[in-house]
């Protein structure tokens, strides 16, 4: 049972978990194609289809940002903590995000939405979502809330917000885009907030862990043999529903399957159709629509989903530290960010990611597999 690329479409026993960031293969100053799109994320399909492979010196806001993180690389070693091929390889995934975000700067809006009326009207508009509750303005390239991160403790560390004043990274107000005319600055910034995720890979370990131990109880799990059976027994309707998913008929049939699967996971837990909860968040009618997708093979029940949470928090399941610093940057170290089933929907999206689908919903595994192009190139 494998995928396109010959690979089991799900192995409970990773090696991989610090894969792209201890590498001793990449090397950054080899890099020389960057990858670009003009198209939203709601247009991009394959990578073949979304990204162009462009000489970095034929796109100006991307040679700035590859510039930064080789013109820096030996101050920011130094100043992060950060051995020469952990440098490299956060690097890729900055360069990834990049990609991710904004096409490298090429994708359609990113320069009409940081220049004249329309910098003026994002402004108004990011001014007005700030006193509702948001976020401060996204910056640069790879999307990052600099204010926040500059402004407040809770984000980064005293020392990184020190280490980006002392590259003259600012931050003007929560409505501006301030690293739009710096991507090298930008490229800094990202390689600090990287590495402060970096340092907090164990925490979401320690969330996986716990919740396992939280699964034990509720399931009745008493010894290691019954941790051992329950484990195969999660590790056996994934493979089943990823071998469901391979052999399910085109790429749009497996997206609805992916998508599926991952709603069930994310509704309301327990819930009934006759409960009064939104369809979206409902978890009896998703189970449902999923089974219906499946196609009755494997037929799932509302128990296997406790069985399968339990095979994606055991030890060896984690998300490797480029996954996980992709879902991160996008969802966040906090409570929301680090809650159980938000961390098992995206791994999901890293087990059944084939068609490639590079939109929002797979921001994860999009910028995993933007950051191994990359990291290849140095090969």
């Amino acid at each position: 049972m494998t995928n396109i690329n010959g690979v089991p479409p799900y192995n409970s026993n990773q090696e991989n978990i610090k894969t792209n960031y201890e590498q001793n293969d990449i090397q950054l100053e080899n890099i020389s194609i960057l990858y670009t799109t003009e198209a939203q994320e709601e247009d991009r399909t394959t990578f073949e289809d979304t990204f162009d492979k462009v000489f970095a010196s034929e796109v100006e806001q991307g040679q700035e940002f590859l510039n930064g993180l080789i013109d820096n690389k030996d101050s920011l070693m130094k100043d992060l903590g950060l051995t020469d091929s952990q440098y490299d390889s956060l690097a890729c995934t900055a360069l990834a995000l990049a990609s991710q975000e904004t096409g490298m700067g090429e994708e359609k809006g990113y320069n009409e939405e940081n220049k004249g009326i329309g910098k003026l009207f994002r402004g108004i508009m990011k001014q007005i979502d700030v006193l509702r509750g948001g976020a401060s303005a996204s910056s640069g390239l790879t999307q990052m809330k600099i204010y926040d991160f500059l402004n407040d403790s809770s984000k980064l560390s005293e020392e990184q917000r020190n280490i980006l004043k002392d590259y003259g990274i600012t931050a003007d107000g929560i409505a501006e885009n301030n690293l739009y005319e710096n991507p090298d600055k930008a490229a800094i910034a990202t390689m600090v907030v990287l590495k402060s995720l970096t340092e907090k890979y164990d925490d979401y370990k320690k969330v996986l862990s716990t919740e396992n131990k939280n699964l034990e109880d509720k399931l009745g799990i008493t010894s290691e043999a019954e941790k051992a059976e329950v484990k195969a027994a999660g590790d056996d309707i994934l493979a089943k529903i990823s071998e469901a998913y391979e052999n399910n008929g085109n790429d749009e049939k497996k997206s609805e399957i992916r998508t599926a699967f991952k709603e069930w996971l994310l509704a309301k837990n327990d819930t009934k159709k006759s409960d009064k909860v939104d369809k979206e968040y409902n978890e009896e009618i998703q189970l449902e629509e999923l089974n219906e997708l499946l196609g009755g093979n494997p037929k799932l029940d509302a128990s296997d989903l406790d069985i399968i949470r339990y095979s994606l928090t055991t030890s060896g399941s984690e998300m490797n530290m480029t996954e996980y610093c992709a879902y991160a940057w996008n969802k966040g170290t906090g409570t929301t960010g680090m809650q159980l089933d938000r961390l098992l929907a995206d791994k999901i999206g890293t087990i059944l990611k084939s068609p490639e689908d590079f939109d929002y919903d797979q921001f994860t595994v999009n910028v995993a597999t933007l950051a191994e192009k990359y990291a290849s190139q140095s090969l």
